[in-house]
């Protein structure tokens, strides 16, 4: 990348097997946009995106990966496509090696490095750069 070059990263955010959009944050309050996240992404891939932001709300909430089975039809069909970037719902290394075994080239961590900044700290050398920490804020 040159100097001046951005990287955009199109959002899936995902709340019950849909791509949604929520107005600040408000789970009871949802635009869907697509109900198929795989050909959200795909549309994405057409346009010339090199990289998708994935997130899975209802994780989230929940505080462990609830739209599982749709993330990994969706990284299956768009492997080797795009890297992918996932948060929500991660909260513990078993989840954190499951992703990154499975297609996903880079995670975001929010509520487990705020609650727990010693697990971020102590995290191996492997991890490196495969790890993000998101703050969404108002």
């Amino acid at each position: 990348m040159t100097k001046g070059q951005f990287i955009l990263y199109p959002a899936i955010d995902i709340k019950d097997g849909k791509c949604v959009r929520l107005l600040f944050g408000d789970m009871k309050n949802e635009t869907i946009y697509n109900n198929n996240p795989i050909d959200q992404a795909m549309w994405f891939i057409d346009q010339g995106a090199k990289w998708l932001h994935i997130v899975d709300l209802d994780g989230a909430v929940e505080g462990k990966s609830v739209n599982k089975i749709v993330i990994q039809k969706l990284l299956k069909k768009i492997q080797n496509k795009v890297n992918i970037q996932l948060g929500g719902g991660i909260r513990n290394l078993e989840n954190i090696d499951f992703w990154l075994q499975n297609s996903i080239d880079r995670l975001i961590l929010g509520t487990l490095a705020f609650e727990n900044p010693n697990f971020i700290n102590k995290l191996e050398k492997q991890y490196y750069k495969k790890i993000v920490i998101g703050a969404d804020v108002r």
